[in-house]
């Protein structure tokens, strides 16, 4: 090769390498740019400024075989959802969202699931918890399958898996540090095989119960939110289902009270009521006289249906007043939660298929 090809050649090569380099800032600087633009969309959401907004609702249950899923009323609720501003981080379901989760020889909770693909494709996340109506079979009036529970663990991967070994899916815990926010889902209905001996009151086993001690005693958040289906304190006449919820749902209630959680969130019953359990309510089963009320203020937050059953059932006017009850003829419920420093803001709606409108605001301040 000649002296001129060679040095031709050489400045070909450094030209190359000099655009090549430059390509490579340039890819750089885009990602950083890509990089800045994620975490000023984020901050939109909520997420690492030091605010966080999540809704929680429950009960969409249909009310026959034939109706497995009230997407009739639910879906218009998922649609206002949808037009919050700002946008909610995730979406926490209370349970009950469908008749059977076993029906018509498919199981039914990927078509839950499917409704709010509206949402969760936008990022807002979708976390279930369990209901007693998830277990049931299509042939069997009441009993809880233990294929239904595995089904649900593998239509619901996305909620996340540090539970306790086999309650995978079932029983989490998940946090937001900007905001110090701890939340917690439980199982009051798990299974080990199929039986026949139901308790709809719940029941929480020592396992659970010893992992969400370790959860909390590993967290020092400042605020601390649990979702579960069933309430512990009762407003509807419904006697029986109220004698069913165990003691062990009261060392549930003694842990989250000793713990100074904000809120308890739960649905079952069909309506609206919130009230926060202070040191005039005793533990139950309540004494005669009464044991010593409850010290940290803990909000019993029941927002029971979103399709399932919106009105009916006896209320004592004493008890629909001291407990903020609503359960208006199809007038559906959710809430939207925002946390804000140490307040928390707790909005809820209220609608059917048209408009939705706040009727219920309450504030814990920590």
């Amino acid at each position: 090769m000649s002296t001129f090809l060679k040095i031709t050649s050489g400045i070909m090569k450094s030209r190359l390498t000099i655009t090549t380099m430059m390509m490579l800032i340039l890819s750089l600087a885009m990602l950083s740019a890509c990089k800045k633009s994620s975490s000023s969309d984020e901050e939109k959401l909520g997420t690492t400024d030091g605010t966080l907004r999540f809704v929680f609702l429950a009960d969409s249950r249909g009310d026959s075989l034939g109706y497995t899923i009230d997407s009739t009323s639910l879906n218009p609720i998922i649609r206002r959802i949808d037009t919050l501003k700002p946008q909610p981080s995730f979406v926490v379901f209370g349970g009950d969202m469908c008749y059977r989760g076993y029906m018509n020889k498919k199981y039914t909770f990927q078509e839950f699931k499917d409704l709010f693909a509206m949402l969760t494709n936008k990022g807002i996340k979708l976390y279930t918890a369990v209901g007693n109506h998830e277990l049931y079979h299509e042939h069997a009036s009441y009993g809880y399958f233990l294929v239904n529970q595995q089904q649900f663990q593998s239509t619901f991967s996305e909620n996340p898996s540090n539970g306790p070994t086999g309650y995978t899916h079932l029983a989490y815990s998940f946090t937001n540090e900007a905001t110090s926010s701890f939340f917690a889902v439980l199982d009051p209905y798990f299974v080990y095989r199929d039986t026949m001996e139901i308790n709809m009151g719940g029941h929480i086993d020592s396992t659970q119960m010893g992992w969400l001690k370790t959860q909390v005693a590993r967290s020092s958040a400042l605020h601390k939110f649990l979702f579960i289906h069933v309430p512990y304190y009762y407003v509807d006449n419904d006697s029986t289902e109220a004698s069913e919820a165990d003691t062990t749902i009261t060392r549930l209630w003694s842990f989250i009270d000793a713990n100074k959680f904000d809120f308890y969130a739960c649905g079952h019953s069909h309506l609206y009521a919130r009230r926060t359990i202070d040191g005039g309510l005793a533990p139950k089963p309540q004494t005669t006289p009464p044991t010593p009320g409850w010290q940290n203020n803990v909000v019993q937050l029941l927002c029971g249906t979103c399709g399932a059953g919106s009105g009916g059932g006896y209320i004592d006017p004493t008890v629909r007043t001291e407990w903020n009850v609503h359960n208006a003829h199809k007038t559906y419920y959710f809430s939207v939660v925002d946390i804000s420093g140490k307040t928390v803001t707790v909005n809820s709606y209220q609608g059917y298929t048209g408009a939705y409108t706040v009727f219920d605001t309450f504030t814990i301040t920590k």
